[in-house]
């Protein structure tokens, strides 16, 4: 790392509380810190995290199961889940072009949402 002030080559100094490396610069004796790796975007959530949250959500686990065994917020979680989803749909988008397909297969996932009735109807008296 160069300093930004004096423009020479910065000394390590040792790691920050969150574990990156810290530099200073040995003329003006300012400190620098290395950049942040970010996720996905603006998240600072590990990568390790955030791969155990989707693969927890895409298993089929609720949104407070996941964050209740990942430790994150909710709307951590939702943003995630945004984020990955355009990802995924961005790959999509550039990789499967001009494509001749003469057998699709698709599956859903069907879900029945009943609800009770307030007064139960005896249907077999007139």
């Amino acid at each position: 790392m160069t300093c930004k002030a004096c423009d020479l080559a910065c000394h390590r100094i040792g790691k920050h509380r969150n574990g990156l490396l810290r530099f200073r610069c040995p003329q003006c004796k300012r400190t620098y810190t290395e950049a942040h790796t970010r996720t996905l975007d603006s998240m600072y959530i590990s990568q390790d995290k955030a791969v155990l949250a989707l693969q927890l959500l895409i298993e089929g686990n609720s949104l407070r199961s996941t964050q209740r065994i990942t430790g994150l917020d909710i709307n951590t979680l939702m943003s995630l889940l945004v984020r990955a989803g355009e990802r995924c749909q961005s790959l999509m988008d550039a990789k499967m072009r001009n494509l001749t397909l003469k057998n699709i297969e698709c599956d859903e996932i069907w879900t029945y949402v009943g609800k009770k009735a307030r007064h139960v109807r005896n249907f077999d008296s007139p």
